[in-house]
């Protein structure tokens, strides 16, 4: 029977436990490696992911920059000449003969039935003022704005009162409707408003572009769309008749949109008229 003790030489145990020592030593450093990569890779995404939001923020700020309307300087707000305080329509030249009526005529540039009527009888407003058998006055709105989704009813509306501020008015009223784009909402260019002030006469554009780039009658124009409801207003062309000291009546639509509303019109004034 042997008599040697269980567990070897003890200088072979030795060299054993080092050998172990040194691979748990080398295995730790190669962990500690791994996490240290795994780190750098996990910074290394983090830094990136922060520069692509950046760079998606700084492109949504340059769109928004880009998209959003440029402030105007906006002029002194004014009241057109031809209009007696914000609110109030433009009347038309010509001395109410004793007994003559009001003739109010509510429009919209953008309004193709208003187009219409403009072209079947704008003439014949104009000649009922200038005549003295009735005071007109002539309220610009800008409802189709919102209906249409632009702005091109307040612009024209606006370009119109530069045009009355230089006497021309009515010369820039019928060049507006004769120029109305076929499609409704097509709308009217900034270019196109100013050639229209050209075609109609006004003497000096550059005041007239002076007041239209500052907005100089932005304040009246929405004064004016302001008093639709009190005016029992809805839509265009609406025409009242309102003789003096009575009650206004509205002339029909159809006869304003029918074969002859010059003739209606006439007809409507003769019958507000009263005798001194």
């Amino acid at each position: 029977m042997s008599t040697k003790k269980p567990g070897g030489h003890p200088a072979r145990a030795g060299q054993a436990e080092d050998a172990r020592e040194a691979r748990r030593a080398k295995a730790a450093a190669l962990r500690q490696r791994e996490l240290a990569r795994e780190r750098s890779r996990r910074v290394l995404l983090v830094s990136t992911a922060v520069v692509v939001v950046l760079a998606i923020v700084a492109v949504v700020v340059v769109v928004i920059n880009r998209s959003r309307p440029a402030e105007v300087a906006l002029a002194e707000q004014q009241v057109p000449p031809s209009a007696s305080a914000m609110g109030a329509g433009l009347t038309l030249p010509g001395t109410p003969a004793p007994g003559a009526p009001t003739l109010d005529v509510w429009l919209d540039y953008q309004c193709p039935y208003c187009a219409r009527f403009e072209t079947a009888a704008g003439d014949a407003v104009v000649q009922l003022a200038a005549d003295g058998q009735a005071q007109v006055v002539v309220h610009t709105l800008t409802f189709l704005d919102g209906n249409l989704g632009n702005d091109a009813s307040q612009r024209a509306a606006e370009a119109a009162a530069a045009a009355d501020a230089q006497g021309r008015f009515v010369e820039y009223n019928r060049t507006v409707f004769a120029n109305q784009p076929e499609r409704e909402g097509a709308g009217y260019t900034d270019a196109q408003l100013r050639d229209f002030a050209e075609q109609a006469g006004v003497p000096d554009l550059e005041q007239w572009q002076a007041a239209y780039d500052g907005h100089a009658y932005r304040d009246y124009v929405q004064s004016v769309a302001d008093t639709m409801r009190d005016n029992d207003v809805s839509g265009t062309p609406t025409v009242t008749v309102t003789p003096q000291g009575g009650q206004k009546q509205e002339v029909p639509t159809q006869d304003l949109l029918g074969p002859d509303p010059a003739a209606a019109l006439q007809r409507a004034v003769a019958a507000a008229t009263t005798t001194p």
